[in-house]
């Protein structure tokens, strides 16, 4: 028997709000998981649908790399020429992981909605940066 939202079963882009003045995208995957996101941010959502739009129309066409980091982590990267459209959101312990990882990606792309009802949401992250002097970046004035 379904639990939830339904919609929440299928694959779906989220923009992200990574700065006062900046946002990103990224994919999650049915279980919410997150499949990749945009290498960059955005000044605004409108060019965060816009790329979201053209990564969906090309994602047959663009090639991938794959990078070895330190500590023997993979990372998947999608590229047209030398521009980096989507990277992996996380590392892969194994090449064969990262691999099925972009698989998923690739696959997930085609089948996200694009559009309305895509939800911003702020990156609980900034919620705990510190600056150089150890202050939370977000504590009143």
């Amino acid at each position: 028997m379904p639990r939830g939202n339904s919609h929440r079963s299928n694959p779906r882009f989220q923009l992200v709000q990574t700065g006062d003045e900046t946002i990103r995208w990224r994919l999650l995957g049915g279980n919410n998981v997150s499949l990749g996101s945009a290498p960059d941010d955005y000044p605004r959502a409108e060019e965060c649908l816009v790329a979201i739009t053209w990564l969906n129309a090309h994602i047959a066409e663009l090639t991938s790399d794959f990078s070895h980091l330190s500590g023997g982590r993979w990372r998947w990267r999608l590229h047209t020429g030398d521009r980096i459209v989507a990277i992996a959101s996380h590392a892969y312990g194994r090449r064969i992981e990262a691999q099925r990882g972009l698989d998923r990606f690739r696959s997930a792309t085609t089948e996200a909605a694009i559009g309305e009802g895509i939800e911003t949401i702020a990156d609980w992250r900034r919620k705990y940066r510190r600056d150089s002097g150890g202050h939370s970046q977000n504590r009143s004035p």
